[in-house]
């Protein structure tokens, strides 16, 4: 036997060489998953599951009508704690609201807040999430116990990420009855300017062919890719966007609090507000062939509401949250436009930082923005006292 070559060893592979076998075998089994989960056309985002988890408040509307316009599909219903629900859903703790209770979100066949039976109205209320009200239950709505103080029936066309534009249209097609005489028209200064520019560009896009009418879950493309999913996987979470659900502390040092918007005044907005009155000529419009009389009421921002209260922002909370913010003269812009269109004019601020100099009770404190029951029974009565003031009162 040839000594030489019994004590030959097999050669030794490099390191190198290990690294691009190992990296080849794996890009081969990604690309194998890859061409799987495209074939058989599974859906990474999760969409239908994702969907149904929301509390149907937080949900955009997708069911396209009319021109260019959407609403949320009809004859919806969710049960379960509507604001945990949703923090449960971004990645918070449960801890946060423990003595939320559970309630029954029904909406009519349309995609409205009212019941299915409701044929004839004297007020329709038309306004977006602030008129919707999803965490609520339906007794507790604005609409309902307005209802309930002048003893007629509202008909709430309120929907969650809507403008005026929209808002409009929900009355023309689905709120005006033989019996209506009243529109309520509830502007929230946090967002609606903003939301109806964005309404009005996309239905520029929609009449230019730019973007098409579409319903925007029956034309949900899967995500099929492996790949993409990965990368999602590393881009920023629900939780980070979103941020904490408090950012800030009232001065009593105990009471956590979460801020958002800081509505700028009409020097900040000169260059939009010509545009949003345009589509509250469009709305005052409408009301006027309709013969229907039309009330403005302001909601404020949670910021505006709590005014009267000192808070310290937390250092990791937003800059434009952490500057100081001294309530706008946007209530008086929107009052005057309102006077020189005959709009009757609510400012619910008012009754609101009244509700909250004996406790704070006018919104949610804990991420929610939206208000409380009680909000609603003060913003409620506000508004029929202005519908149908007692006899003697001034005018």
């Amino acid at each position: 036997m040839d000594k030489s070559k019994a004590g030959t060893r097999p050669p030794r592979i490099s390191r190198t060489r290990k690294v691009v076998f190992a990296t080849m075998s794996l890009l081969l089994f990604v690309g194998v998953c890859e061409f799987t989960f495209k074939a058989i056309g599974f859906d990474f985002s999760k969409l239908g599951q994702d969907l149904e988890a929301a509390p149907i408040f937080y949900r955009i509307p997708t069911e396209p009508f009319g021109e260019g316009y959407y609403k949320r599909p009809g004859n919806l219903s969710w049960t379960g704690k509507v604001v945990t629900a949703q923090m449960l859903r971004i990645g918070y703790e449960q801890k946060w609201l423990p003595d939320e209770t559970e309630i029954t979100l029904e909406y009519d066949a349309d995609g409205f807040r009212n019941p299915p039976n409701l044929r004839d109205w004297e007020i329709a209320m038309i306004g977006d999430s602030f008129t919707e009200l999803g965490n609520l239950k339906f007794e507790d709505l604005v609409s309902t116990q307005l209802g309930d103080l002048l003893g007629v029936s509202v008909k709430n066309l309120g929907v969650s990420h809507t403008g005026l534009l929209n808002q409009t249209e929900y009355l023309r097609q689905f709120g005006i009855s033989e019996k209506t005489k009243e529109v309520v028209w509830v502007f929230f200064e946090g967002n609606d300017i903003q939301d109806y520019l964005m309404e009005s560009r996309r239905m520029a896009s929609i009449q230019t062919g730019a973007a098409k009418h579409v319903d925007l879950l029956k034309t949900h493309i899967p995500q099929t890719s492996l790949i993409e999913a990965i990368r999602r996987l590393f881009g920023k979470s629900r939780l980070e966007i979103y941020g904490p659900p408090v950012n800030a502390t009232l001065t009593d040092g105990q009471t956590p609090f979460k801020i958002d918007y800081a509505p700028p005044g009409k020097n900040e907005l000169f260059l939009r507000l010509p545009r949003y009155e345009a589509g509250i000529d469009n709305l005052v419009r409408l009301c006027r062939e309709n013969e229907l009389q039309l009330t403005c009421v302001y909601m404020p921002c949670k910021r505006r509401a709590f005014s009267g209260h000192s808070y310290t922002v937390s250092t990791d909370a937003p800059a434009y949250l952490q500057s100081k913010w001294t309530p706008s003269d946007l209530p008086e812009w929107l009052q005057t436009v309102c006077r020189e269109q005959g709009v009757r004019f609510v400012d619910a601020t008012i009754p609101l930082r009244k509700l909250n100099e004996e406790a704070l009770r006018s919104h949610n404190l804990v991420f929610d923005t939206h208000l409380t029951a009680e909000g609603a029974t003060a913003v409620a009565k506000e508004i029929a006292h202005a519908l149908k003031p007692p006899a003697g009162s001034p005018p």
